[in-house]
């Protein structure tokens, strides 16, 4: 493999990162070079020492009108069994579309929907984003000796999953306490027990937090 790193050709073919290509080929300090990935996006390769293996960092990117679709699980499933589901991870772009669903409950959706797949996902609100992510991630787990995975991105996402004003610090605190992931959360905002520990806790952010998840998350 190369030792730049790489971005499919199919990416100018879909709408929502057809500008990609462009912003990382002419507007970034890496050179990256196009090539044909067949069941990623986008793959940096990881320096190791002398007799180890070569690692690749492999990444598919996901908008909302991805989630739910039969082609997106098969593309997870098929992330997922690379590498033993080591070195992978999903770009997941937050654009409001049109009359669709609103991104950040489309991100927990996707979050649900890995199931069984301990895959972690990076959010970024715009594609000229994408690529500091992509590098910032690559360079913490090319540095780190231990877990190759990054904590859930749910909690930078907690402040904003609120109608009126931003979930105050404090409160993101608490919901990051007393969950211990996306289901979790999504259990305590949709159940009345849970409902009522949050009022009790969340006080003044409580009322943002509950309508949030009745108006903006539908459970089936």
């Amino acid at each position: 493999m190369s030792n730049n790193p790489l971005i499919c050709y199919s990416l100018r073919k879909r709408p929502d990162w057809a500008t990609f290509a462009s912003a990382v080929l002419q507007g970034s300090n890496i050179r990256w070079k196009e090539a044909q990935l067949d069941t990623h996006d986008a793959a940096l390769p990881i320096p190791t020492s002398h007799g180890q293996p070569p690692r690749v960092l492999r990444a598919i990117f996901l908008s909302p009108s991805d989630v739910e679709t039969d082609n997106c699980q098969n593309r997870i499933q098929r992330l997922s069994h690379l590498n033993g589901g080591q070195d992978i991870v999903i770009v997941f772009l937050l654009k409001q579309e049109e009359d669709k669903v609103n991104p950040m409950s489309a991100f927990m959706t996707l979050q649900l929907s890995l199931g069984d797949f301990e895959m972690p996902v990076i959010p970024v609100n715009t594609v000229e984003a994408v690529p500091n992510s992509l590098v910032a991630f690559h360079r913490q787990i090319s540095t780190s000796s231990g877990s190759r995975r990054m904590a859930n991105p749910a909690q930078t996402l907690l402040p904003y999953c609120s109608y009126g004003p931003r979930l105050s610090e404090h409160a993101v605190n608490v919901l990051t306490d007393i969950t211990s992931g996306i289901r979790d959360l999504l259990d305590i905002m949709t159940t009345p027990v849970g409902r009522t520990k949050v009022l009790d806790l969340l006080e003044n952010d409580s009322e943002g937090a509950i309508s949030f998840w009745e108006q903006e998350y539908v459970v089936e």
